[in-house]
């Protein structure tokens, strides 16, 4: 029998009941016992290295509930297994795992985001919930309406079937559905809402509002959208806040995604006054904020910065998490790094990153119809555990099993079942240690930490602190008494460039570390959401295993040294200090 687990939401809130759903997935059994016959299962719930519940499980129908328990963590993220007893069967004399998943409990939304997007909104296109439940799956927590209204310069339709700017038709109960379902699953809903950009016909009743060029040109987004003026002394300002704060009180979003095209940085109002439109930015989001308080419940602010900018001016203002769309020149792997840190430094390290890094390789080869091309697949397993190891976000997963490969969003590509399983666990992983990726205390070393005169952390092996091509990609953390170690496999995949498609790395084995841990260690665990074989992301669950150490003493101090002994593509090493 092949089963699958997952949480009934995408996040739980502290004290929160969390409820997993246990289905099986095919009619075969595990023993030889007719197909439904109850299964007596055990569900075990840990947190890092440790098993810290079990819940007996009876599976009496082919999709039950299993009641995990309540947890009073504010910040936490934990793995879920769900377990076969062995039987009499000389073959099954062993436990064994059949199905894992992984949850997070925080005090509040904001604290952990998990950014998706829909696009789809016409009842044409059916509506037979998948997408909303690929994205449970996922943990994806907050998802970004995309072009889901009527036009940019006023959101709200007046009728349930219209076009929008683009030409494409949606049926507004068919958004208000996947908005009350997502709110069922436990995730946030934005409405993409562009910050300045309005019709043709809007600009011909108000050219006053729009931003020229120092032409005197009115500044022009894909000779469809005109640029508006943002400033708070003209209309247009307030214009569009009024846009934001309808699409909470009558169309019902928790929140605004606030777009931005990335130019113009300078413009010219009518009079010819000089805008520095990042200047500008801080106070809309202010205003915008405050205007989105005055409607009941909590509102959710996600800002653009377009090719990383401008994150240090929006980044201080009241968003939710810092959200950057990258473009080139940021093309290389060091350049993420460079983007996360930044915008780690601009928002005092007090708000989640996001990356909107479109893979381009999943529409370049291959097109939109699986099989994905097995080069896109690594790009994005690769991406991913880079970003996840950095501490921020990717967005990356939407619809039904689909990737975003550029800007406009439905024109995104379908993964192939293979690698919707091998993202999945990708996801799983990030939110099972999200206190080793995320956690506050927990700060990135890399750099300061290794190579040169730097002891602290010795590689027996080619390695580098920001992605080089051909080498293995280490991302050191540290943070109190515990150190984490995650190991990106680079060797043999091509170049260093994030966005082209990548050959499978080569495995490497028998890999040697050195660490200075100051004091004496509790015990060192390693754990992949590649698999335990095959590194195809097949395997089942990713928990920490032990790793042998040797502990020895120098003039600098005490250290161990320890050997990972296979890396697929990322592997993740936790040291936890007495």
């Amino acid at each position: 029998m092949k089963m699958d687990l997952y949480p009934e939401k995408a996040q739980y809130l502290t004290g929160e009941e969390v409820l997993l759903i246990a289905e099986k997935t095919d009619v075969m059994p595990f023993d030889g016992q007719p197909a439904g016959m109850n299964e007596l299962l055990e569900l075990r719930i840990f947190f890092l290295e440790k098993q810290i519940r079990t819940v007996a499980v009876q599976m009496y129908d082919d999709c039950i509930p299993i009641q995990a328990g309540c947890f009073q963590s504010e910040f936490a993220g934990y793995g879920a297994e769900l377990w076969k007893k062995g039987t009499g069967d000389a073959r099954l004399t062993e436990e064994f795992c059949i199905a894992s998943t992984s949850f997070d409990v925080v005090d509040k939304p904001s604290r952990s985001i998990r950014y998706g997007f829909l696009s789809d909104f016409d009842s044409r296109d059916g509506d037979d919930g998948g997408d909303l439940d690929f994205l449970r799956k996922y943990h994806i927590n907050m998802i970004q309406f995309y072009d889901w209204s009527f036009r940019h310069d006023s959101l709200v339709p007046k009728e349930d079937i219209y076009e929008d700017m683009m030409g494409k038709r949606k049926d507004f109960g068919v958004i208000r559905k996947k908005m009350e379902e997502a709110r069922r699953m436990g995730m946030k809903t934005l409405g993409y809402g562009a910050v300045y950009a309005a019709g043709e016909s809007y600009y011909r009743e108000h050219p006053e509002q729009a931003l020229y060029t120092s032409c005197g040109e009115p500044f022009r987004f894909i000779d469809i959208f005109y640029i508006m003026n943002i400033k708070n002394d003209n209309p247009w300002h307030y214009h569009i806040i009024e846009e934001y704060a309808e699409a909470v009180k009558k169309a019902g979003f928790d929140g605004i995604h606030m777009d931005t095209y990335g130019f113009p940085k300078t413009a010219f109002s009518m009079d010819r006054e000089r805008i520095e439109l990042q200047k500008e930015f801080p106070g809309l989001i202010q205003d915008t904020k405050e205007r989105l308080s005055q409607e009941p419940g909590e509102h959710y602010l996600i800002f653009n910065n377009v090719g990383n900018w401008p994150v240090g001016a929006a980044a201080a203002a009241p968003v939710d998490a810092v959200y950057i769309e990258v473009w080139p020149p940021y093309e290389r792997y060091h350049h993420i790094r460079e983007i996360i840190r930044e915008a780690k430094s601009a928002c005092g390290k007090a708000k989640p990153v996001i990356l909107a890094a479109y893979l381009e390789p999943f529409r370049t080869s291959g097109g939109k119809e699986p099989p994905v091309e097995e080069k896109a697949g690594y790009s994005a397993r690769i991406l991913t555990a880079a970003i996840i190891s950095l501490g921020a976000s990717h967005l990356l997963m939407g619809e039904d099993g689909c990737v975003l490969t550029q800007g406009y969003y439905p024109d995104y590509t379908k993964m192939s079942e293979t690698l919707k399983a091998q993202m999945r666990s990708y996801y799983d992983f990030l939110i099972r240690y999200m206190n080793l990726f995320y956690c506050e205390e927990m700060q990135e070393v890399t750099m300061t930490h290794m190579g040169w005169d730097n002891y602290e952390y010795q590689c027996g092996f080619p390695c580098s602190g920001d992605g080089m091509a051909d080498r293995i990609w280490m991302i050191a953390r540290e943070g109190g008494k515990e150190k984490s170690i995650s190991l990106i496999n680079l060797c043999g995949c091509g170049d260093d460039c994030w966005n082209k498609g990548k050959y499978r790395p080569e495995v490497q084995k028998e890999l040697e570390l050195t660490v200075l841990t100051d004091g004496e260690t509790e015990g060192v665990y390693i754990a992949s959401p590649d698999g335990e074989t095959a590194g195809d992301g097949s395997g089942i669950g990713a928990a920490m295993k032990p790793l042998a150490y040797t502990c020895f003493e120098t003039d600098r101090g005490k250290f161990i040294r320890f050997t990972v002994p296979v890396l697929y593509v990322w592997a993740l090493v936790y040291i936890k200090g007495k």
